[in-house]
């Protein structure tokens, strides 16, 4: 399982969907290749590549933990040189890169890389304030 880090605008998206000025949701899960590091202040990826919605989003079984299931069809970015990957949710998110709020994000290189096929996994978000 890949833990991914909570972004500012992430912890941003919890408090104004306390307020009701936007929803917290994970809808989508996008690939990039940037291997730029990880920081608290990311607002998108390096360089997003591809974007999916996401398989599943359930409760884990700590305090504040969620589990992200996401699916990369064998025909689907082929090729690509995966090395991050970002959550994305909110009001504004949709299939159009960079849309919406970057709810996480983490470097990640899966084990076939360039992604040559099918790759599923499941992504430890920890909502710990």
């Amino acid at each position: 399982m890949t833990a991914i880090n909570l972004t500012n605008n992430g912890h941003n998206l919890i408090r104004d969907s306390a307020s009701g000025v936007d929803v917290f949701k994970i809808k989508y899960f996008a690939l990039g290749t940037s291997s730029t590091a990880v920081s608290s202040g990311d607002a998108t990826l390096g360089n997003e590549q591809y974007r999916r919605a996401v398989s599943s989003v359930v409760n884990g079984g700590s305090v504040g933990e969620i589990l992200i299931s996401v699916y990369v069809p064998g025909g689907d970015a082929v090729g690509l040189n995966i090395q991050e990957i970002g959550i994305f949710g909110g009001n504004a998110a949709s299939s159009q890169p960079n849309s919406g709020v970057l709810i996480a994000r983490a470097l990640w290189i899966p084990s076939t890389n360039p992604k040559t096929a099918l790759v599923s996994f499941q992504l430890q978000l920890d909502l710990i304030c």
